[in-house]
């Protein structure tokens, strides 16, 4: 979902006759990603590149590019020339054009500097009234974070030098950028609000065995009933919540200092393993009123899974403590969000008679949720659903 409508942005901020320049700045370190379109590379050096295909980067055609843009895209600052090393090629692909992305390390950047001369003519003396945009994509410092639409500087044939101001903010600004960026990722992180859910769901409701002849598809649906008083229900919440941000607070930190690191395709799936774990739980308490053990094991993948976004907004450097604090704020915060909005819905439903059908359906849905996570995650088979539901312009 988040790739998705990262998508879209990315498409509707493409223009025709404009190429783009994004800079993501960081402590000590600059990179540089120029996005030029297949189509108005045929036109200035007749080089044909098919659709949806990555040139091999020793190509001489490809080389023949890099070679243009670091002559035509130049940065200096009082600290020097800041010359492009070329570090790989990417694609954007769209419906009717692709873009090559071109990325560089921008050198001399020990110290960034608060303003940077920029020359750029990539392609507006070749085409037609053409533009080069400049955009600072990240900027700790400033609290831009993950900006693709709005540009810095926009040169042409008219203007070529330019002045970038890079440093108009503050320690204040990147710290509650972070915040901001931790309780937008907690929002739109789908997996770990259905976990939550799953979480919060014990806390409304009180497990005592009844009759073992009433299932339903081999479950027992009537061996819980509502927790009368509301006290106790939040008070349970509270506990939930405290072993859940303690065990993602502290694998979130051991990832950002770069103590432990474990691969994507595994904390991700056992993400997606927690969810089915959690509903099961929901629905047959397997672990004899120690359910605190999933929140405490698999909350500590969950901090893997944050550590691997607030590792693309913040790359270390002496900033990095200010991150992790303010990120994990931000996730705090996101997360007793959805508490508030969730936990009281969920004790008015378990005042309904028959809750019980609400608790064992919503859990079976999460499980199957969660099978289709694993298989995608886990196994790497595309299921064709998430597409499905895109194209039927349901998510």
């Amino acid at each position: 979902m988040v790739f998705f409508t990262l998508s879209v942005l990315r498409v509707e901020a493409h223009r025709p006759n404009q190429n783009y320049i994004y800079l993501s700045i960081y402590e000590g370190q600059m990179d540089c990603r120029v996005e030029l379109k297949k189509s108005d590379i045929k036109e200035v050096f007749n080089y044909d590149f098919a659709h949806g295909a990555i040139p091999d980067k020793n190509n001489p055609k490809v080389q023949a590019i890099i070679k243009y843009l670091t002559d035509h895209l130049q940065f200096n600052s009082v600290n020097g020339d800041h010359a492009l090393t070329f570090t790989e090629l990417g694609l954007l692909q769209l419906k009717d054009d692709d873009f090559l992305l071109f990325n560089f390390k921008v050198e001399n950047m020990d110290t960034v500097p608060s303003e940077l001369e920029v020359y750029d003519q990539i392609f507006v003396e070749e085409l037609s009234s053409h533009e080069s945009l400049l955009h600072i994509e990240r900027n700790w410092k400033t609290g831009v974070l993950a900006n693709e639409s709005l540009p810095s500087l926009i040169f042409g044939t008219s203007n070529p030098n330019q002045t970038l101001d890079i440093e108009e903010g503050s320690v204040l600004t990147g710290f509650l950028a972070m915040v901001k960026s931790g309780v937008y990722h907690i929002w739109i992180g789908l997996d770990h609000i259905l976990f939550l859910i799953a979480l919060l769901i014990p806390s409304v409701i009180v497990y005592r065995p009844k009759d073992p002849k009433r299932r339903w598809l081999g479950i027992k649906y009537t061996d819980f009933e509502p927790e009368k008083s509301f006290k106790i229900a939040l008070i349970s919440v509270v506990k939930i919540i405290t072993i859940f941000t303690l065990a993602h607070s502290v694998t979130l930190s051991l990832a950002a200092l770069e103590l432990v690191n474990l691969p994507s395709r595994l904390v991700e799936s056992i993400i997606a393993i927690s969810i089915g774990m959690a509903a099961f739980h929901n629905i047959v308490p397997f672990l004899n009123k120690k359910e605190w053990l999933i929140i405490l094991i698999f909350g500590l993948f969950h901090g893997f899974g944050f550590a691997s976004v607030l590792a693309e907004q913040s790359r270390g450097g002496e900033y990095l403590v200010y991150s992790l604090v303010g990120f994990n704020i931000g996730v705090e915060l996101g997360q007793l969000a959805i508490i508030l909005i969730a936990f009281p819905i969920l004790f008015l439903l378990s005042r309904v008679k028959l809750y019980y059908i609400i608790v064992v359906g919503f859990s079976l849905l999460l499980i199957a949720i969660s099978t289709y996570w694993i298989i995608e995650r886990a196994f790497g088979y595309d299921m064709k659903i998430h597409t499905w539901l895109l194209e039927k312009g349901i998510l």
